[in-house]
């Protein structure tokens, strides 16, 4: 009995097995093969353009992709530095058999992109062809903005109508390149917006901490201004908690040029420690000096440099102040809702300073309709209405000003300023 029962059981497991192979000869060819080394990466993106981003740019056949991880495998074994690269118009003649793209606007690219990228503007891209390579052999891998974007892809197929057939694109771009813990590199273009008046004394711009990472001694005789020193060596020890407190706050390191190792150096130690907004101007000094701009130090020559950008003084002495409530122009006080509750000069607007800063269209719609009508702002003590004062004359009044100094004001409308 017990015999008959295998027996069975044997018969079984043989019919289950014939009905599991059963079918088509065309569904078996539809099988995918994982036990090969074919790039599935193309399945990969048509996977996630089929999801809830419907803006992605959609999975082309034609085109060849690379992924963080392959991307970081390949720049692995190439220098951080060049010892022969001289501007960012040129990519680094060091890495051999490889060219990075960064097919972005070139204010874009300006303000941050991946060590060692070449920029091309996919909008410009039959004017800067030049800046590829020769060998049409080499691999060209075009990157922009991350999956939404298409102007890699554009890029590279034009690319590859010139003959460059390894042509890759990155398409994940730089907002995954940034998630994988990299920094990034930026020129003396963004610095020297981060110097400017327009950028340190808004209240609404973010600080920046520029960091020098040469010899104290070179730091000494010149540097970039508002830059502090850091010794590469030594941040473990005495610049160790000298960083930022926030981490996502802007850092930007330099040295002497595309040669030097040791602003890379601390923006990995950066990087590794949290901060995700930290940029190498690789250029270094050698490109700030040579675009003449201006340097501090023994050796440091300002000349005319102006670093209010040209922007308009609009501060005014009391006695235009009162002429200008007096003839009964536009007064604007940007103090707390709690501050003008015990009193406001009569006639005045009230839009408090943080709704200036964030109020676009709304803030305007509350401003004379006539944009050359004189305005004049006023806080307690002046800071507050300088730091907006910019803001109402980028929306179209050129006629605005603000009182750089003290002011009360009584619950009858009076009021006195505080130098007299």
């Amino acid at each position: 009995m017990k015999l008959q029962y295998t027996v069975i059981l044997q018969i079984a497991l043989l019919l289950l097995l014939a009905s599991c192979q059963t079918g088509s000869a065309e569904e078996a060819e539809e099988n995918v093969s994982f036990e090969n080394e074919e790039n599935l990466s193309e399945y990969i993106i048509a996977e996630e353009e089929s999801g809830e981003d419907d803006d992605h740019v959609p999975y082309n056949e034609d085109w060849n992709y690379i992924e963080t991880d392959e991307l970081t495998r390949l720049l692995e074994g190439k220098a951080v530095t060049s010892e022969e690269r001289t501007g960012y118009e040129e990519y680094p003649p060091e890495w051999d058999g490889l060219v990075l793209v960064d097919s972005r606007p070139q204010d874009v690219y300006s303000k941050g992109h991946i060590n060692g990228a070449v920029n091309i503007p996919d909008g410009e891209f039959d004017e800067y062809k030049d800046r590829l390579p020769d060998d049409k052999e080499v691999k060209l891998v075009f990157y922009c903005g991350g999956l939404h974007c298409a102007l890699s892809g554009n890029s590279s197929e034009k690319a590859m109508e010139l003959g460059y057939e390894n042509s890759y694109v990155y398409q994940e771009g730089i907002p995954a390149w940034n998630e994988a813990g990299n920094y990034f590199v930026t020129d003396e273009k963004h610095v020297e917006e981060q110097i400017m008046a327009s950028a340190v004394e808004r209240d609404d711009n973010t600080p920046v901490t520029l960091i020098d990472a040469r010899t104290y001694e070179g730091y000494f005789e010149s540097h970039i201004p508002t830059a502090v020193f850091w010794d590469d060596g030594q941040i473990n020890t005495k610049y160790d908690g000298s960083a930022p407190a926030d981490k996502d706050q802007e850092i930007i390191v330099y040295c002497g040029g595309f040669f030097c190792g040791k602003s890379h150096a601390i923006a990995e130690q950066l990087t590794a420690e949290g901060y995700t907004n930290v940029k190498v101007f690789a250029g270094g000094m050698p490109l700030w000096n040579d675009a003449d701009l201006p340097t501090f130090g023994t050796a440091g020559e300002v000349g005319d440099f102006d670093v209010t950008d040209g922007q308009k003084d609009r501060s005014i002495a009391a006695d235009e102040f009162h002429d200008l409530v007096d003839s009964g122009e536009t007064v604007l006080d940007v103090r707390s809702d709690d501050e003008v509750a015990s009193g406001m000069i009569d006639g005045a607007l009230h839009i408090p300073d943080d709704e200036i800063r964030s109020g676009g269209e709304d803030v305007e719609e509350m401003l004379p309709e006539d944009k050359d009508e004189e305005i004049v702002l006023h806080c307690a003590s002046g800071a507050r209405a300088g730091g907006v004062v910019e803001i109402i004359a980028e929306m179209g009044y050129e006629n605005v000003h603000y009182w750089n100094g003290g002011i009360s004001v009584d619950e009858d409308g009076t009021y006195e300023l505080d130098d007299e």
